[in-house]
């Protein structure tokens, strides 16, 4: 194997920052224009001057965490949700350091909210898996550093994606085993733009890449945590679609530059409807069960498909989600989830998307045929998948009782 190009044991260039170089990022956000505009949102009434000596007073990352990150979101939940639930905190122990793996629909909010919920319900926050792709200023760069992220290196060669990927592992690991603090991933690199969420098979393996144990004692130290964010309304849903549509009629979408960063925005003051953080069973029975499995890749895919299954059972379903199924099915199955208000609002709010995109295509000089078509079954499925994959795993669960009350 070539050498490494990189120390797989030295994180300073990924890790969060810590209290000694945040006041040192604190002095150099002063001197961005970008920030004040962030903290007017925040704090519409200070001037420059008091939020200078406010950030100046900040002595540690959880005082940043504290009076910055944490009340910034609070603005955009009461601004952009009619609401904030949790589910299944109270299974949560207070002290034990887990891995959070997490569906993924908005670059930013997934992670921010996981951290809100679980400061109002007394837990520490996680530091949080962001890809450097999203990092474009240094600006972004130190305000994602102070708040507990840590950096994932996306775009790197064949060669070289072993070594990477065995830094990420060490970090995830010695963050969790010896610092004691808990980790938010997602369950697969990027979004899931169609509402489908699955976990991949390598990042699962990649978790084990730092352990000289078997593979289920690498992967029970680690305390595998399953989570859900729902959204009633995805903000970026308009913007999923025309990046699917592109792809499915005319076989390529190019992302052009700075889509990532109005994704971003688009996600923070959009409108979401009602929001659900939802945490899971651990997932030592499942990793426990792949000891009598013979094969690493089938062991692997044995502990996706029961995190899938998790995932699938604690996510908080909409009206959306019960109408957008049966409009896409053209059948009234969960016509008892929702009322005939809410499902003429929602079918007004899919044509209204779907009017919008045409007026993209029309701009991009895209063919006509079947767009319109293509738009509105992909902006429905969006939503109906995870009624799909409930039913599907609550289908599974009762064949799983039948079979354990036969024997």
């Amino acid at each position: 194997m070539s050498s490494s190009p990189i120390d797989v044991n030295n994180f300073d260039d990924i890790r969060p920052y810590n209290d000694v170089e945040l006041k040192e990022a604190i002095e150099r956000l002063l001197q961005e224009p970008m920030f004040y505009k962030m903290m007017k949102w925040v704090y519409p009434s200070l001037g420059k001057m008091v939020i200078q000596e406010m950030m100046r007073e900040i002595e540690t990352v959880k005082d940043f965490q504290e009076q910055v990150s944490a009340p910034a979101f609070k603005v955009v939940t009461q601004l952009t949700t009619n609401g904030l639930s949790y589910s299944n905190f109270d299974e949560l122990e207070p002290k034990k350091p887990y891995l959070f793996l997490s569906n993924h629909r908005d670059i930013i909010l997934d992670s921010a909210l996981l951290n809100v919920s679980l400061m109002e319900n007394g837990f520490d926050t996680t530091e949080i898996a962001i890809g450097d792709n999203l990092l474009q200023t240094s600006a972004v760069r130190d305000i994602v550093r102070a708040n507990k992220n840590f950096i994932v290196n996306r775009n790197i060669n064949a060669r070289e994606i072993f070594f990477y990927s065995l830094r990420l592992s060490n970090y995830i690991r010695n963050t969790i085993t010896n610092s004691r603090t808990s980790i938010w991933i997602a369950q697969r690199e990027g979004r899931s733009k169609d509402g489908d969420d699955r976990t991949a098979s390598g990042l699962l393996k990649m978790f084990t890449m730092s352990s000289e144990s078997s593979m289920e004692d690498a992967l029970l130290e680690l305390n595998i945590k399953p989570m859900c964010v729902s959204y009633e309304y995805d903000p970026c849903d308009i913007l999923k679609a025309n990046e699917l549509v592109q792809k499915k009629l005319f076989g390529k979408y190019e992302k052009k530059p700075g889509e990532d960063f109005k994704s971003m925005m688009r996600g923070l003051t959009g409108h979401k409807g009602r929001i659900n953080i939802a945490v899971g069973r651990d997932m030592n029975d499942a990793i426990e069960e792949m000891r009598a499995i013979a094969h690493k890749n089938d062991k692997v895919l044995h502990l996706a498909n029961a995190v899938d299954a998790e995932m699938h059972r604690i996510y908080k379903l909409w009206p959306t989600n019960y109408i957008a199924y049966d409009l896409l099915h053209g059948t009234k199955e969960y016509k008892d989830h929702y009322s005939n208000i809410q499902r003429i609002t929602f079918s007004n709010y899919i044509r209204g998307n779907v009017i919008r995109l045409g007026l993209v295509r029309r701009q991009l000089g895209l063919p006509k045929e079947g767009y319109g078509k293509a738009v509105k079954e992909i902006l429905l499925e969006m939503y109906a998948n995870p009624v799909s994959n409930k039913k599907t795993q609550l289908e599974n669960s009762n064949k799983l009782n039948l079979s354990n009350s036969a024997v």
